[in-house]
């Protein structure tokens, strides 16, 4: 493998303004594609296929053209003027129009048009404040682009003091945290650049160097976001997908290429400035570290690829995508430009600092690893126990997917949903739908009506339900003879208005009903839970009905279900994937096994202090998110993949060092002490600059991101300081050669030792 990508690595020297040209040709038709890609990213994708809930979603978005995905909800509140007054109609009046006139929008209906027997629908009970009902004619995605113009516009029209108006829905939402979202990778960018630019020019101590990894993580981000448009043309992609491809873009592309320029100037030092000799080494030794990593990423990321959640699914393809360009960057784009540069790469020096990269080889990190294996069984146990009392607050780890509080409270969007809670309940925002169907007749008949309100009744006394909507609420006092001859017989007794409003609770064809349960509390509380269980487990098959329930509690649940369900799978999958690299690798089986357990220890460190931080609420003034009180369901297997694929690489560097002095003959313990010398400043680094760029984001975006951000930065801290400088060393020690047993396998290093003697 190593003569092979030295072989590719003098082709890329020899022709390295072709590749560069390529490159650029590629970059800039990519570039153009890039900037596209955002519009195309959405909110959806969260639904489990098969589960009750996402029949439940399909089931009323075919027989309720008023609840489709772009129906959406309209509120306006004042604290002084109540809904009937002059500046209250006024004010609706004023919006009303200023929606009408949107292209987008078909239908507005509000309090102002609605007749006055289903008036009070529109109006809280302290009449402060009203909802409406808007209609778009635009698909799904277009209406998540063009809303947050469209709430601005709305805004602006209301001339009147003192009053809010929002629309509100999936689009909306996803919309405003679309938006969030751009705004927390600039604050991001902001807050790490600073910090990246001044760790790669003290670890390489020339400006040249130092541009190189930001040259080449640029390259990488904007072809993996050109391909990403194009995959957004046949999937669907989270919004998510554009955060988690930067945040992994920077950090892992400025990570390969601080280690292939490191390496490359080391060389340049050994092959007394022959520029071209020393790529061709480094793409050896480097190179060869980046594709086992970079393939192990991916390797790992794919095992998400078979988990049911589509927008999870897009999320580890906006990983991979990006990763693979990164691979291939380092691989050709890179030894190309330094080819070209040659010694001018240590140009522009940074003053009072040497330029000299052969490392001490009785430097500060070389006397660490002899303490630590001096005393080893102190220095593992220690690590360990502290890792895990980092894990233990993993045991009350619980997950929930997102609802209105990821967005933050000064939002538009947000303070729409606060009005409607205040107004009409805190579950109002997000009722639990109970979506009954029947394949024979209609529902409309005395004996049906009658069952269904046994069904009302029913889940009225379930605790926690505040009150339950449905057709029965237009029928205020009336028998079920009565509703029924309506129903069916005198249909014309209901404006056209009124039937508009019935047919959000009964299908066009009469065989679907739709209870709306409202409760007290959030969509992804315990007791909404709680509700949703209770109805499936009593009310699953009712006299010939199918009983599906639905809505954002109940899709949560099956998320948070099928992504607990793939995690044993996903994790199975990538310790066979890294055991089976790393003893290609390393030629070694306990190694491996070592690894696995050391990620293992690091996962749950920083599942736990994830729970202490996001869910118990430790961290709520430091990084700004309310009280949510859950990890997003997708955080963890995220986590999983990606932090044992990066610490993976950092396995690879650490131990591809040491294995490189035992294979000359050094003592296992000599071997450990040199390969950390010469790797440590490097990983040191590399690490920093990965805590600083995922930390940018645990601090300034929307909250998913915030909790992967945060994931990341600390695995990444815990692994480069705790596992690295301590776990290993002592393990190291503790193994001897045993490290390095694999069973069948001939010896080099006897047969180095061999040779040397023959030649002394």
């Amino acid at each position: 493998m190593e003569r092979g990508l030295k072989r590719i690595g003098k082709w890329m020297a020899t022709y390295r303004w072709g590749v560069v040209g390529v490159w650029i040709v590629l970059i800039v038709f990519g570039g153009y594609y890039a900037t596209q890609v955002g519009g195309y990213l959405t909110g959806g994708g969260w639904g489990v296929p098969g589960s009750g809930s996402n029949q439940a979603y399909e089931l009323v978005s075919e027989e309720f053209e008023s609840r489709n995905a772009t129906s959406l909800t309209f509120v306006m509140s004042h604290d002084t003027y109540e809904v009937g007054s002059t500046e209250f109609t006024e004010a609706l009046e004023q919006a009303s129009a200023s929606l009408s006139d949107e292209d987008e929008i078909e239908s507005v209906y509000t309090w102002v048009n609605a007749e006055e027997r289903i008036k009070d629908q529109f109006v809280s009970d302290q009449r402060h404040t009203s909802i409406g009902f808007v209609e778009m004619n635009v698909d799904e995605g277009f209406a998540q682009k063009v809303l947050p113009d469209i709430q601005e516009r709305l805004t602006e029209a209301i001339d009147q003091d003192g009053f809010q108006a929002t629309v509100l829905g999936a689009p909306a939402f996803w919309g405003e945290m679309n938006q969030l979202s751009q705004e927390g990778l600039e604050k991001a960018h902001l807050y790490a650049l600073p910090i990246i630019i001044i760790v790669l020019l003290f670890v390489f101590r020339s400006v040249v160097s130092s541009l190189t990894p930001l040259l080449l993580s640029g390259f990488s981000i904007i072809a993996s976001l050109g391909v990403l448009y194009f995959f957004a043309q046949g999937i669907e992609l989270s919004i998510f997908v554009l955060d988690a491809a930067l945040m992994l873009g920077i950090g892992v592309g400025i990570d390969f290429a601080l280690i292939f320029v490191k390496r490359y100037r080391e060389q340049l030092e050994k092959t007394s400035g022959n520029h071209l000799d020393a790529v061709a080494e480094t793409m050896g030794t480097a190179g060869h570290a980046i594709l086992f990593s970079a393939l192990t990423i991916i390797g790992s990321m794919s095992a998400i690829l078979f988990v049911d959640i589509a927008a999870v699914r897009s999320i580890a393809l906006g990983v991979i995508v990006v990763v693979f360009f990164l691979m291939l960057t380092s691989l050709s784009l890179l030894p190309a430009f330094l080819a070209i540069v040659g010694p001018k790469i240590n140009a522009l020096r940074v003053p009072f600092m040497s330029l000299r990269t052969v490392p001490n080889q009785q430097g500060t990190w070389y006397k660490l690893a002899h303490k630590v294996m001096k005393r080893p069984i102190l220095y593992f146990a220690g690590s360990v126990f502290f890792l895990l009392l980092l894990a233990y607050p993993a045991l009350e780890l619980e997950v929930s997917t997102p609802d209105s509080r990821m967005l933050p409270e000064d939002t538009q969007v947000r303070s729409g949903i606060s009005d409607l809670e205040d107004g009409f309940g805190v579950g109002y925002s997000a009722p639990i739908q109970v979506v009954v169907s029947t394949e024979e007749g209609e529902l409309t008949d005395e004996a049906s009506l009658t069952n269904l309100q046994s069904l009302q009744e029913e889940l009225e006394g379930i605790a926690n339900v505040e009150e339950v909507n449905s057709l029965f609420s237009f029928f205020p006092d009336m028998t079920m003879d009565s509703i029924s001859d309506i129903l069916t017989d005198n249909q014309d007794l209901l404006s056209t208005g009124e039937w508009m409003m019935l047919n959000r609770n009964l299908g066009e064809e009469k065989n679907v009903v739709i209870f709306d349960v409202i409760s007290n509390d959030y969509s992804s509380s315990e007791a909404n839970r709680g509700i949703v269980k209770e109805i499936r487990s009593n009310h699953s098959s009712q006299d010939g009905w199918t009983v599906l329930v639905g809505g954002e509690t109940a899709e949560g649940l099956d998320t948070s279900q099928s992504l607990n369900d793939s995690l044993l799978g996903v994790l199975a999958f990538t310790l066979a994937l890294l055991f089976i690299v790393l003893v290609i690798t390393f030629k070694s089986v306990l190694l491996p096994l070592k690894a696995i357990i050391m990620n293992i220890l690091s996962l749950g460190a920083t599942y736990g202090v994830l729970v202490a931080v996001f869910q118990w609420g430790w961290g709520s003034e430091i990084f700004g998110f309310g009280e949510f009180g859950f990890i997003q369901s997708f955080i963890p297997i995220l986590l999983l993949g990606l932090l044992f694929s990066l610490s993976t690489d950092y396995e690879v560097f650490l131990l591809s060092r040491v294995q490189e002095e035992y294979m000359k003959g050094v003592s296992n313990e000599e071997s450990v002490a040199l390969g950390l010398e010469k790797t440590a400043p490097m990983i040191s680094g590399a690490a920093l600059i990965m805590v600083a760029v995922f930390g940018s984001f645990a601090f300034a975006g929307v909250l998913p991101m915030q909790q992967l951000g945060f994931g990341m930065a600390l695995a990444i801290a815990l692994d480069a300081t705790v596992v690295r400088l301590f776990l290993v060393p002592a393990t190291m020690k503790l193994l001897g050669d045993w490290n390095w047993w694999l069973p069948f396998k001939r010896s080099s290093r006897k047969t180095n030792l061999e040779k040397q003697r023959s030649i002394s």
